[in-house]
């Protein structure tokens, strides 16, 4: 008996000391360590006009020294009062912007045209012209 009784308190006391373990846990986003932050410029701009209307408007960012590289540029999707209601990145994915976090919602991909009317709730019907840099300075007399 009091072997049992022993080998009893042997596992309860083994068991005890396993629920005694501690677990700590960190995180980080993947990759912050290589993360390199990127200067980029205005390169070009479109106003977005639904039944001629202006809805928007896009501006093309990318890194002035190496312009050409898609990987380096993403654009802007504005109202026409130039407050930035999202982005579509380098792989042609469009994020809203949605408020009062600040965080972003992926709503589409595809290209630049489905990406901007995504973003500016407008269907199919949204039209893309280029303007020029400085007349979106005027914005939105210019409408």
């Amino acid at each position: 008996m009091r072997s049992l009784h022993a080998r009893c308190l042997l596992f309860g006391l083994a068991g005890s000391m396993v629920g005694a373990c501690r677990t700590t846990e960190t995180s980080q986003p993947a990759g912050i360590e290589q993360g390199q932050a990127t200067v980029t410029r205005p390169l070009r701009a479109w106003r977005v006009r639904e039944d001629g209307t202006l809805r928007g408007v896009v501006i093309e960012f990318a890194d002035p020294a190496q312009p050409d590289d898609p990987g380096r540029r993403y654009y802007s999707v504005r109202n026409p009062w130039q407050q930035e209601l999202g982005m579509i990145d380098a792989n042609g994915r469009a994020w809203r912007f949605v408020p009062p976090r600040g965080e972003a919602r992926w709503i589409a991909t595809g290209t630049l045209a489905l990406g901007a009317n995504a973003i500016l709730e407008l269907g199919p019907s949204g039209e893309l012209e280029e303007a020029p840099l400085e007349e979106l300075r005027r914005l939105p007399e210019g409408t």
